[in-house]
């Protein structure tokens, strides 16, 4: 007997075998695909990554050595690493130098970037290996994906690192629900370039229009529309839009495929299942 491919056994893992025939149903008519980020749209990334910077300065002398407070130490670090993952994002520098450069910055500022002390490499490894042990999801992620995917195939679209992005998935559990995950260091293409958008209809032969889900509108967000994608906006905070309809038909996009903001995961499902 030929193997089923991955998507049908998605669909049968979903569903008990008196509802396979419904599922290969679905899988002719090809249900919509959902994209979501990763990091703080269905992974709890600020809180682990907190717990990870702390790990980092209990367990190796240099942030200590150089900061007084952890406090110190972390706030210099995110401002190093903020700053390089927006020139990551706009392919101006390489995952390689945004690994080793976000700690010399911080902690050797004296040596030269291009020739970062090897400690650099060792703890960029510790802090990432610590960092995807973490199974926390935010609140509903879980939920979501599970009733979402009785519906829609549903994928991960994410500008982060792939090793630990495909160890977050797994260590969440994320991965029951997930049928695909595309990530930038694997093709070598950054969100918000529609190109990526572009690879992930061609990679999943994604019928219709996929929509994007995402906590940043200036990748996740602009990039999918960009691409012709639907999209909504993860904004617990409640910020405003940063593209105003006016801004998105200049660039020659229907203001229509913004499909809105949604505070949690709840309301994600509840603008999905609208349309």
């Amino acid at each position: 007997m030929a193997k089923k491919p991955n998507f049908l056994l998605k669909f049968a893992h979903n569903h008990d075998s008196s509802t396979l025939m419904t599922a290969e149903i679905r899988l002719y008519q090809r249900p919509q695909w959902i994209f979501f980020d990763l990091d703080d749209t269905l992974w709890d990334f600020a809180s682990h990554s907190l717990e990870s910077l702390a790990f980092i300065y209990e367990n190796f002398p240099e942030p200590a050595q150089r900061f007084s407070t952890f406090e110190e130490f972390r706030d210099t670090y995110h401002s190093h690493n903020s700053l390089l993952w927006q020139l990551h994002a706009a392919g101006k520098i390489s995952s390689e130098f945004l690994r080793s450069e976000r700690w010399r910055a911080t902690l050797f500022p004296e040596a030269e970037p291009t020739s970062p002390p090897k400690a650099c490499a060792t703890i960029d490894s510790a802090y990432l290996e610590f960092l995807a042990k973490h199974p926390g999801t935010l609140k509903g992620a879980g939920k979501l994906l599970r009733s979402l995917s009785h519906d829609y195939m549903l994928g991960v679209l994410s500008n982060g690192f792939s090793a630990t992005q495909y160890a977050k998935v797994y260590n969440s559990g994320l991965w029951k629900r997930l049928t695909r995950i595309i990530t930038s260091e694997e093709i070598g293409i950054q969100k918000p370039n529609p190109e990526i958008y572009r690879y992930a209809v061609a990679a999943t032969g994604a019928a219709g229009t996929p929509t994007m889900v995402g906590d940043n509108p200036d990748t996740d967000i602009i990039g999918a529309l960009r691409a012709g994608w639907k999209a909504i906006w993860l904004n617990p905070l409640k910020k405003v839009f940063p593209y105003s309809d006016s801004v998105l038909l200049s660039e020659g996009i229907n203001p229509e495929l913004f499909l809105g903001s949604a505070e949690c995961l709840d309301e994600v499902e509840k603008i999905i299942r609208s349309q």
